[in-house]
């Protein structure tokens, strides 16, 4: 059984890349152009694309996902058989300098949006910016005002525990341009919106229950 999302669908050209496959992918093609060994290139990408958790110990592990690592420990999903709990990741606020843990349903812990064990956990969705449009509001800090940008965030959903992924990616508008407390930057700093809970629970709410 195939789950598709509502939404903006991808061209359904195939299997689509992570950014980070098609990191590796660039890597391993200039240590080929440089010369580095065979053995020393099945060696880097092994090394790459293994799990960093067996098990994870807290929601945050599962992050690896987003990466192109599975948790071989986390539960074995099967669609159709809902709840099935999820963690949600984002790295769209800041731009893609970092991965940050979305808060759904932050008062409902067991929910399956909040699973409060992180053994319970058989989804994560990776939400990525890839596009970004005009300024839609200002952020007061301490020392300059920082603009942000309507930004375009595109949704994957992937299988805890083999990596594979659920459906197909969406694409939505981010309608929360709230501003962060707090940030963190190297060089010029950007701000872009971010899908808001309500978008989040109307692309992934179908494979979560499902």
């Amino acid at each position: 059984m195939n789950e598709q999302f509502p939404g903006k669908q991808s061209s359904g050209q195939g299997e689509q890349l992570s950014p980070a496959r098609q990191t590796l992918g660039c890597v391993v093609a200039l240590l080929i152009v440089v010369g580095v060994p065979a053995a020393g290139i099945y060696a880097f990408v092994q090394w790459t694309s293994r799990p960093l958790h067996q098990v994870a110990e807290n929601v945050d592990d599962y992050d690896t996902l987003c990466n192109g690592r599975e948790i071989p420990g986390a539960p074995a999903y099967t669609p159709g058989s809902g709840p099935h709990p999820i963690v949600v990741f984002e790295s769209v606020r800041e731009g893609d300098e970092y991965l940050s843990k979305v808060s759904i349903h932050a008062g409902e812990q067991g929910d399956p949006f909040n699973p409060a064990d992180p053994g319970d956990v058989e989804l994560v969705a990776c939400a990525e910016r890839t596009d970004a449009g005009e300024e839609v509001a200002a952020c007061e800090f301490t020392s300059e005002s920082v603009g942000m940008r309507s930004a375009t965030t595109e949704i994957k959903v992937y299988e805890a525990r083999t990596g594979k992924q659920v459906g197909e990616p969406v694409e939505v508008v981010g309608e929360d341009t709230s501003c962060p407390g707090m940030v963190t930057f190297k060089g010029s700093l950007s701000l872009y919106s971010t899908p808001s809970e309500s978008q989040y629970l109307g692309v992934l709410g179908s494979v979560v229950n499902g």
